[in-house]
């Protein structure tokens, strides 16, 4: 007998298979970015009730229509930055306009996404800028909400 075949009960016990009556829901949302040089120069934020994939390539197609697919020398700039797969949640992108070390200018987006509050969005969104732009502090650097909504 098969290994799968075998553990099939075990399975069911410990919750990992469930059968269901019910359609498995899917949703979800993707937080996209234009960036060049140290600066990010726009984002798409798209949400979908499908596959959070779908929500990325809708943000991805969004940025690709203003131009960014060919910035500058063909180079691609687009990148997916934050995704969440939850049904409902509480979105915050925030924005810091900054300069680095060496006196240059800089920016950072950041999209938090919660379950749960405001406040736990604001700290994914941070999280997600310091992630993707580690020398950003956003005591010293500050920032500012950009958008804020639910869905």
């Amino acid at each position: 007998m098969p290994v799968v075949v075998r553990f099939l009960p075990l399975l069911f016990a410990l919750g990992w298979l469930m059968p269901s009556s019910r359609p498995v829901q899917a949703a979800g949302a993707a937080c996209v970015m234009a960036k060049f040089q140290g600066q990010t120069l726009d984002y798409e934020l798209a949400i979908t009730r499908g596959h959070v994939s779908e929500a990325q390539d809708q943000a991805i197609e969004r940025l690709r229509k203003k131009g960014y697919a060919d910035y500058y020398k063909h180079l691609d700039i687009i990148r997916p930055q934050n995704l969440t797969n939850l049904e409902h949640a509480y979105v915050i992108v925030i924005r810091s306009d900054f300069k680095d070390r060496r006196g240059k200018k800089r920016s950072v987006v950041g999209c938090g996404f919660s379950a749960r509050s405001w406040d736990d969005a604001l700290w994914d969104a941070l999280r997600d800028a310091q992630s993707y732009f580690w020398g950003w502090k956003p005591d010293r650097d500050g920032y500012r909400v950009i958008r804020k909504l639910r869905y």
